[in-house]
């Protein structure tokens, strides 16, 4: 079975190779482009650039400049929109009075009145109510200075630290990646270390960007196992 760093220098050379059987003959302008520094620019080249995570990241976290700025502008013009207050009251009343005749305490009834209880005068009245009562209150002060503006404006330091971890994560990524292409070899230790480094920077850029990252970042087990 043949090992990390000795599969890795056979594809290594093998890239090198179709890219020399590539160029044409006599170009002596090739230099540049040729060799495994040839290859690392066209691996790197092919990857999504740093401008593309950098927006990828913010886009999958919503912490996009034009987006701050605007709900920092929607929480000023929160002023122009009213607290209202809505009250409903129903009221049910019924009032009764009794009055009996001091002289006569007994008053005769009727068939058609009667009046078991002898009241010389029975009153009955309603008083139901029922009321409505709308109250709009604007808070004009805040088209000057709200809270709420501060605290969206405050996602500025969070979209700040998001840049930054995405951009030194991004460039020591292609730091390695140029280590793996440009190094002449190692121990198949050194080489297993480096190669999950660089699957850890790939996962983590793929996080942060959404799933972006590694749809277009250089696989090395495809290339150098024909994985799919």
């Amino acid at each position: 079975m043949k090992q990390i760093s000795t599969l890795f220098s056979c594809l290594i050379s093998a890239m090198l190779a179709a890219a020399a059987a590539a160029q044409p003959a006599g170009g002596g302008a090739a230099g540049a482009g040729s060799g495994a520094m040839g290859e690392l620019i066209k691996t790197v080249k092919a990857e999504p650039t740093i401008k593309e995570v950098q927006t990828a990241a913010l886009r999958f976290y919503k912490l996009e400049p034009a987006r701050i700025l605007g709900m920092a502008k929607n929480a000023r013009l929160k002023g122009l929109v009213p607290d209202i207050t809505v009250n409903f009251t129903n009221t049910l009343g019924n009032n009764f009075q009794n009055t009996k005749d001091g002289l006569f305490p007994v008053l005769p009834g009727t068939d058609a009145n009667p009046n078991p209880n002898n009241y010389k005068e029975r009153q009955e009245t309603t008083n139901d109510e029922v009321s409505w009562n709308i109250t709009g209150r604007w808070d004009l002060s805040r088209l000057v200075f709200s809270s709420e503006a501060l605290d969206a404006k405050s996602l500025i330091t969070l979209e700040e630290n998001l840049i930054r971890e995405v951009t030194t994560l991004y460039f020591s990524r292609r730091r390695m990646l140029a280590g793996i292409f440009l190094s002449e070899g190692g121990s198949d230790e050194d080489m297993f270390y480096t190669l999950t480094r660089l699957d850890e920077m790939t996962a983590t850029l793929d996080a942060f960007t959404g799933g972006m990252f590694a749809k277009r970042a250089w696989d090395w087990e495809k290339a150098l196992l024909g994985g799919k």
